[in-house]
């Protein structure tokens, strides 16, 4: 049967390598083709990502240009109407009177070129230059859909930028010639809608005009690009309100993209955005090459497995060649090694043995003994039983078998078992013969296995552990240890007649049947809701393992009582989740929840909370939590016919509405529960306010956190107080860019010595002479351009640089006066403005005395003006201030008055020497009767008080002729200097009256 076995097994170990390659090469194919479909789908899905993203870009520059042009639109119309209207009032008049207010106009847009009214052939009817080839583009200029506006070829102009010309009609009527109103529009305002666009690295973002000419482009790498044709999709491919999807390669950079194309309905002009196809599928080609990578990985993984195969079969036909061969060295051993032969004829008294059996046992070397000398080797406790049965086999001529132990020589102890019986030899003589076997090695096994069921039952029963036994088949209980008894409150006697189902009737993992197929998932730990007697419950974690218990197959089981556990980690879970203050779920929680697909559409209104902080100052921290814990109820009712509401410490919350149907409901409710008076521990009503941002969730498959913060940013955004809601879009994302980037760029400039001071006089209305200048902060740029103050000076304010710039400004101005006393001014002081974030912060009065102590000049060279903020915010401490300052010499102003809410208590008490009337009540006073009144009050005021009135933003002498009659002080405006810097500003102040 072996030499049988062996010519069959070379067969076997061909036909394992063969299933081995076919299940290879199968497990090939299919790799092949789920590693093909997910590339494949992978670069379908970025294309189509791509896509998306192209169609977003266009989308958003067609409102902006939309809106630019509108804008634009609106006002050559209203140029157009009033124009008209001067035609026919005062035509000889009307040309002067439209060129300036196309000049007013211009200089509002700087976007703007010109503006020049024209007749048929372009020449210019107004103050301009005029289009010498109107009269060739003008019939076919291109318009769009609900607009008059005609929009001719890009023209280059002076510097190398580009204009282009639209041309609206005028409303003349009857045999009056045509005329039209002319705007050449600067190509670099469409520039700026392109250039901030991401677009990707090799992206690129193009708004072309009619005849497919390109009028911006975000990648100007190379000159000749603004004006140059492209090739575009035709009209029909452009109408709809959806985009064009292509991929196009681009004539001016060979570029392939995968472009969106949209025409402008009102205007015929197209938005061109395109990512490169390049860039998009670069992460593809990398997963593309790591698949193709893994793929011959495999193969070679393949070849090697095949390769380790056939060794291992070479290698088994060699070992068990060599089983076979010590297989026959081990029938021998076993037939002479520890087992021997014995004799005994009747009547001699001698017993033969081999050599072998002295050798083995220690008995000596010779092969003959006789009975006495083998029983003084037999163990005293075992002799009597061996003489009994010896004796007995030997008279019944029965089977003789014993068990006995042998003691050697040497002393040591041997178990051996003979076996043997009676008979009868050629001649008839009885004799008893049979062997004599080792068993020392088998009887210490069973010593072992006897110690380790009774250290078994040992720790089975005192451990301190529930454990129990219970049948595989029929789940009853075998046997139980007392922690399980005590556990559950069932004794041992109970228990043997129970089934697991009575302490455990939701059940275990499945241990009936096949005990195989239940080891993995039964010997993994598993919680359970189990039973005591009494009816109460626990949570138990059962581990089982299978046994052999009384010759069946059974489990043994250990149940550890994981109730507590259970309940400190549910609790963990709660407070991972949740605020502890208000009980609302957390923002995480809820951005989660969203991400999960629960509503999609959903809408976030993100809460920043107002009036807490005062109330945890005043009344202590418990008490603000007890009115936020308030609010938190509130807008869990909220939460309950709405959506969801979390709570981001200290006073922000987030509302979700998974409804946006109900949206405007929505947010009625969530402003009147923070509107609603919250009543505290003492009785007292305390009142909160709010702001409010709004974003949605557009399908574009942002994750909530995007959506959460696009509404927190929203909420920022709000410059007005409570219960205003702010709802985010494009714009308010790129309006907050630019300001982190000019936030950036403040603090290296305030470093760098970037500002410049200019100087405008406040002139005195009775004799013209100019009473101070006042200091006025300006930020040039490299381009020869200026950053206005109101663009800087709030993000100073927000961002805390104020400080550092207002303590430059003041170093400057004490300079600025220095240089006016070595001028031969030294009675003409410099007024600084002062920010409310400024002179709260730092010590006003000390940074001064040091500015003032540096140029040498004393403190009553400087005045400050103050805003009505600064009062208000902090009265007490404001007052302080000011009184130091005016007790060191300072002329005190207080700026922009009446437009805030002064109190007029706090201007009775304040340390003040003259209040500015702000610009907004100054404009159009000899001719607006409301803003007059105003001003009168005002002026009554002032002087009823002793304070000296100022009226600033004087810019027409009709304005200036009022104040002088009705008592005004001082004033100043452009119509008596624009801000300029020192010396130009002495030059013309210094020895003229300017009135």
């Amino acid at each position: 049967m072996d030499r049988l076995d062996s010519r069959h097994r070379p067969f076997r170990s061909v036909v394992q390598a063969r299933t081995v390659l076919r299940f290879g090469l199968l497990l090939a194919v299919a790799l092949a083709v789920g590693m093909g479909y997910w590339v494949i789908s992978d670069r379908r899905n970025r294309l189509e990502g791509a896509e998306r993203q192209s169609q977003a870009l266009v989308a958003g520059m067609e409102r902006v240009l939309i809106l630019e042009l509108r804008n634009i639109e609106r006002a050559m119309r209203g140029i157009a109407s009033d124009a008209a209207q001067l035609m026919n009032a005062v035509p000889g008049q009307a040309p002067a009177l439209i060129s300036e207010s196309i000049a007013g106009v211009v200089e509002r847009h700087h976007e703007i070129h010109s503006i020049v009214l024209v007749d048929g052939k372009g020449a210019a009817l107004t103050r301009g230059q005029g289009d010498a080839g109107f009269s060739r583009w003008i019939d076919s200029a291109a318009h769009g859909q609900g607009s008059a506006l005609r929009f001719g070829p890009p023209v280059e102009v002076e510097g190398g930028r580009w204009v282009l010309p639209i041309a609206l009609p005028m409303p003349d009527g009857g045999n009056v010639p045509p005329r039209w109103l002319l705007t050449r529009l600067y190509t670099d305002e469409l520039q700026t809608m392109v250039d901030g666009l991401d677009a990707g690295r090799d992206g690129v973002a193009s708004i072309v005009g009619p005849g497919d000419v390109v009028l911006a482009r975000s990648l100007l790498r190379q000159p000749g690009i603004i004006g140059r044709h492209v090739a575009g999709p035709s009209p029909m491919a452009l109408s709809g309100d959806t985009s064009r999807i292509t991929e196009h390669t681009s004539q001016i950079d060979g570029l392939r993209r995968i472009v969106a194309v949209r025409g402008l309905k009102p205007y015929p002009l197209q938005v061109w955005a395109g990512l490169s196809k390049r860039e998009v599928l670069a992460p593809w080609v990398a997963i593309l090459v790591v698949a193709v990578l893994l793929y011959l990985l495999y193969w070679g993984g393949l070849l090697l497995m095949l390769r380790a195969v056939r060794r291992v079969d070479s290698d088994q036909r060699e070992m068990l060649h060599q089983l076979q061969r010590n297989s026959e060295h081990l029938r021998l051993a076993q037939h002479t090694g520890k087992v021997g032969a014995w004799a005994l004829e009747h009547g001699s008294g001698e017993l033969a043995w081999g050599g072998d059996i002295s050798r083995m046992f220690g008995l000596g070397g010779e092969e003959t003994a006789s009975l006495r000398t083998l029983g003084r080797h037999v163990h005293a406790q075992d002799r009597g039983m061996l003489r009994r049965r010896f004796v007995s086999a030997w008279r019944s001529h029965s089977a003789f078998s014993s068990e006995f132990r042998l003691v050697a020589d040497d002393g040591t102890e041997r178990w051996v078992v003979a076996r043997g019986g009676v008979v009868q030899d050629e001649s008839g003589i009885p004799r008893m013969t049979g062997t004599l076997v080792d068993i020392s090695e088998r009887m210490e096994a069973m010593s072992r296995v006897t110690d380790a069921e009774r250290q078994f039952r040992l720790i089975f029963d005192r451990n301190p552990l529930p454990f129990w036994v219970h049948d595989a088949r029929t789940q009853r209980f075998l046997e139980v240890n007392r922690a399980a008894s005590l556990q559950y409150g069932f004794s041992r006697e109970q228990f043997l007649t129970m089934q697991l189902r009575d302490i455990c009737p939701g059940g275990l993992p499945d241990t009936g049947g096949s005990m195989q197929g239940t080891v993995t998932g039964f010997e993994s730990a598993h919680v359970s809701q189990h039973r005591r007697k009494d009816g109460s419950t626990l949570q138990a974690r059962i581990h089982g393992s299978e046994i052999r218990f009384g010759g069946q197959d059974a489990w043994l089981v250990l149940a550890e009582d994981v109730s507590e556990r259970i309940e400190y980690e549910k609790e963990l879970a709660y407070r991972a989740r949740h605020d502890q203050t208000t009980g609302l779920i957390n923002v995480q929680t809820l951005g989660d929840r969203l991400d999960q697909g629960q509503a999609p559409g959903y809408q976030v209104v993100y809460l920043q909370l107002r009036g807490l902080q005062p109330i945890r100052d005043s009344l202590g921290r418990e008490a603000a939590d007890n009115v936020l814990r308030t609010l938190a109820g509130r807008l869990q009712q909220w939460a309950d016919d709405f959506g969801l509401a979390a709570h981001q410490p200290d006073e922000d919350f987030v509302l979700a509405i998974l409804h946006p149907q109900r949206s405007a409901a929505a947010i009625e409710a969530a402003i009147e529960a923070v509107r609603e008076p919250i009543g505290d521990s003492d009785g007292s009503m305390q009142r909160l306010d709010a702001r409010f941002g709004l974003a949605e969730d557009d399908g574009s498959g942002h994750r909530a956190e995007r959506i959460i913060g696009n509404a927190a940013l929203a909420a920022h955004a709000l410059e007005s107080a409570a219960f205003e809601i702010s709802r985010y879009d494009g714009a308010l994302a790129r309006r907050y860019s630019d300001r982190l980037r000019l936030a950036a760029r403040l603090r290296t400039a305030i470093e760098q010595n970037e500002f410049e001071l200019h100087f405008q006089p406040i002139v005195r209305v009775a004799d013209g002479g100019v009473a101070a200048l006042e200091a006025l902060v300006r930020w040039p740029q490299a381009d020869g351009s200026n950053i206005p103050p109101s663009d800087f000076i709030p993000l100073c304010e927000d961002t805390g640089l104020i400080v550092p710039l207002g303590n430059w400004v003041l170093r400057r101005a004490a300079q600025a006066q220095a240089w006016l006393q070595r001028q031969g001014c030294g009675d003409l002081p410099v007024a600084v403005n002062v920010s409310a974030v400024q002179m709260l912060q730092v010590d006003l009065p000390r940074e001064l005395e040091a500015a003032c102590t540096q140029a040498g000049i004393s403190p009553g060279a400087l005045h400050m003006e103050l805003t009505e903020t600064v009062v208000m915010n902090r009265p007490e401490q404001g007052k302080a201030t000011m009184q130091r300052l005016r007790d060191a010499g300072v002329s005190i102003s207080l700026d922009d008055f009446g437009t805030g809410f002064s109190s007029m208590s706090y201007l009775r008490h304040l340390p003040l020497s003259s209040i500015k009337l702000d610009r907004t009540f100054v404009c159009d006073v000899d001719r607006d009767e409301r803003n007059a009144s105003i001003c009168r009050a005002l002026l009554q005021l002032g002087h009823s008080l002793g304070l000296v009135m100022i009226a600033e933003g004087v810019e027409r002498p009709e304005e200036l002729e009022w104040l002088r009659r009705y008592g005004c002080d001082q004033v100043q405006g452009f119509l008596l200097g624009r801000p300029q810097p020192l010396e130009l500003a002495l030059q013309r102040v210094q020895g003229v009256a300017l009135l």
